[in-house]
C-alpha cells in the first residue's frame, strides 16, 4: 500500500511470528465490513483502514485500503511490544462474489472443498449470469467415490446457498498458464474461454 507510505511504514512482524505489530503511534487501524462500512469486532475479518496520525503534506484520513484482515490482538505480545496486531492480508475486498443474495469470498469455497475428503485442489468457479441473475457453478476434480450430492451439501452448510457443479476425474479440468485463476464468468449463457 504505497498510499500509506510504502512498504513496512504501518507496521512489521517480529520473530514470534504472531501477526503485523501495527505503528499505533503513526496509525489508526480500523476493520470494518466492507459491505456496511461499520466497524467489526476485534477478531472477525473486514476491510482494513488506516488515519495516518502525523502525515502533512499528503494525509490519509480513513484510507479504505481494499484488504481484508482481521485485529488479532491487542495484548502484549511475547516479544515484548504492546501494540495492536493484524493478521495477513488474506484477500480483497473486489474479490467478494454475491450470489443470491449470499456475501462470500473465493477462498471460503476453497476452505470449504478442502474440507471434503477425496477433493483435490484443483477447481473451477464459473459465475453464471444470464439477463442480470448471477448463479455459480463448482466444477471440481475428485478421486472416485465423490458425488456431487456431497459437494452441493457441504458448500451449502458453509455458503448458505446450493451452487451448480459437477465432478471430473483429476487432471480434467483446464488449466491456466501462470498463476491460477479460479473464478470465471459466462454472461448470457457464454461461456468463458
Amino acid at each position: 500500500m504505497t498510499e500509506t507510505g510504502g512498504v513496512g511504514t504501518t507496521g512489521m512482524d517480529c520473530h514470534c511470528h504472531c501477526g503485523i505489530h501495527v505503528w499505533e503511534d503513526q496509525y489508526i487501524v480500523e476493520i470494518l465490513d466492507p459491505v456496511t462500512g461499520q466497524t467489526v469486532p476485534d477478531g472477525q475479518s473486514g476491510e482494513v483502514v488506516f488515519t495516518s496520525l502525523n502525515r502533512q503534506a499528503v494525509p490519509i484520513l480513513r484510507f479504505r485500503t481494499g484488504d481484508l484482515t482481521r485485529i488479532l490482538s491487542r495484548q502484549k505480545c511475547e516479544c515484548g511490544r504492546t501494540s495492536l496486531r493484524i493478521d495477513r492480508i488474506t484477500g480483497r475486498v473486489d474479490d467478494m462474489l454475491i450470489i443470491k443474495g449470499v456475501n462470500f469470498w473465493p477462498r471460503q469455497v476453497e476452505q470449504a472443498l478442502m474440507e471434503i475428503p477425496g477433493v483435490l485442489s484443483h477447481y473451477q468457479m464459473i459465475v453464471e449470469e444470464v439477463d442480470g441473475v448471477k448463479d455459480l457453478r463448482v466444477n471440481v476434480e475428485a478421486q472416485s467415490g465423490v458425488t456431487g450430492f456431497m459437494v452441493e451439501k457441504h458448500l451449502k452448510e458453509k455458503l448458505g446457498f446450493s451452487p451448480k457443479g459437477d465432478i471430473f476425474p483429476p487432471g480434467t479440468l483446464a488449466r491456466s498458464e501462470g498463476k491460477a485463476v479460479r473464478v470465471l464468468h459466462a454472461k448470457n449463457g457464454v461461456k468463458p474461454a
